[in-house]
């Protein structure tokens, strides 16, 4: 990665103040060594890298069902925990980088977006209490007072033993946005689609940008909008231009709209006790290292009629018996998965939600057993309620569709949420200047 600095900007603060200058030197050249250690294989997404690492959360603090957005300039904080299975507590570092609206690192320097000091530690950490196998539990709230946030846009977090050398001593990234509310986004969900084959299936956004005065300079240009259905990102539509600007406001009106399957409500499955099994569970092993949860068999939904059934929208929620400390005392166990299907040909089938934190990868990837003709796969999950559903991605492919086992409706309660973002001309970067999570429709 390269790094360059404004000396000009330096050269002033010293002149004003030669012990802020040498403070400031001194946070620039730890910046600049831990920054050769990252290495370009290091993505930016949601990725565990250590496989001791597990339940890794990032929301909204006091709210573990929030996404990770926060204010510009405001009191609003993330919380970020993990499990750690190691047999000793590490000394975690963390940092975060400023990326464009595609995720792609931005050309800015940490001192242009960071306040303060570029890197953290986590220094709350507690061991695991009767949970087999054991763990350590870490967690870190921020920004803080030694690091603020001076641009929008969005953010990678990233996570890393103390001591390293290498970027093996990374241990994860996580997504997050920082937002300066400067647009008003307007949304509706109509019954009835332009293309009125989508009738009763598909999802139209009708979307437009009230704007103000100060951004009408080359809209077109600068703006560009992302919709993100529930917490998915391969299915994400991204860079859409207005197809008309108006004095404030900016319209999208494409031909066949901007369209999404319906799909079906997620499945779930209780899993906040091992002392009874809940809905949805079959049987809960105790063994001497560890629980097995069997769930019941799924069986596709496509073709048969809509069920409103309440959902989560895709997330997790972390949480073990009342009488228990859910973060120490939450204990793990083998999930297992089975699908009876016929086999999909050239595609393979994943369990997709946050219960995998929205991606794709062997983590999820089903395995069919051709003797029982079902789909298989086994999770390595903590105590809490999931959701989930299974979506089939032909080889060669990175985008799912759920709609060969769910199904596609109109009537499914989606979650959207739509980002806009303006491409700043001084200094450049990618502003998130408007947010917005809508639900396709009223219960």
């Amino acid at each position: 990665m390269n790094v360059t600095f404004d000396f000009h900007n330096l050269y002033i603060i010293f002149a004003m103040n030669k012990y802020r200058f040498f403070k400031l030197f001194f946070l620039i050249a730890i910046s600049v060594i831990s920054l050769k250690s990252f290495s370009t294989e290091i993505q930016n997404k949601d990725l565990v890298y250590d496989d001791k690492i597990h339940t890794v959360l990032l929301y909204q603090q006091g709210n573990q069902l929030s996404d990770p957005v926060i204010k510009l300039h405001s009191n609003d904080k993330l919380t970020l925990e993990f499990d750690d299975f190691s047999d000793e507590s590490y000394n975690f570092r963390y940092t975060f980088f400023h990326c464009d609206r595609n995720w792609n690192r931005s050309d800015l320097n940490q001192i242009d977006y960071i306040d303060g000091n570029p890197e953290g530690y986590i220094e709350d950490f507690e061991y695991s209490v009767n949970a087999i196998p054991s763990y350590i539990h870490y967690t870190v709230t921020f920004p803080s007072e030694e690091m603020t946030i001076k641009y929008s846009g969005n953010y990678i977090l990233v996570v890393y033993v103390d001591d390293y050398e290498n970027e093996e001593n990374i241990i994860l990234t996580r997504r997050f946005f920082v937002v300066e509310p400067l647009v008003t986004i307007k949304t509706e969900i109509p019954y009835y689609p332009n293309n009125l084959e989508y009738t009763r299936h598909k999802q139209q956004i009708n979307l437009s940008v009230l704007t103000p005065e100060t951004f009408n300079i080359q809209a077109f240009e600068r703006f560009n909008a992302f919709i993100q259905q529930n917490g998915r990102w391969d299915n994400m539509v991204r860079n859409l231009k207005s197809t008309a600007v108006l004095s404030n406001e900016l319209q999208y009106n494409y031909p066949d709209g901007i369209v999404f399957n319906g799909g079906n409500q997620f499945r779930h499955f209780d899993m906040k006790s091992f002392y009874y099994q809940s809905m949805y569970i079959k049987k809960i092993i105790n063994r001497p290292d560890g629980y097995t949860v069997i769930l019941h068999t799924d069986y596709p939904r496509a073709g048969k009629q809509y069920e409103n059934i309440a959902d989560i929208h895709g997330r997790k929620l972390i949480k073990a018996r009342n009488d228990q400390k859910t973060s120490i005392e939450g204990e793990y166990a083998d999930v297992k998965f089975t699908l009876k299907s016929p086999k999909f040909e050239n595609a393979n089938v994943y369990i997709i939600g946050q219960i995998n934190d929205w991606l794709l990868n062997d983590n999820n990837k089903m395995r069919y057993d051709s003797r029982y003709q079902a789909y298989r796969k086994t999770m390595f999950l903590k105590q809490g309620y999931y959701d989930y559903m299974y979506c089939v991605v032909p080889e060669g492919q990175n985008k799912g569709d759920v709609t060969l086992i769910e199904g596609d409706w109109w009537d499914t309660l989606n979650e959207y949420k739509v980002y806009i973002y303006y491409t700043n001309p001084m200094p450049e970067y990618d502003r998130l200047v408007g947010y917005k999570d809508f639900l396709s429709h009223y219960e």
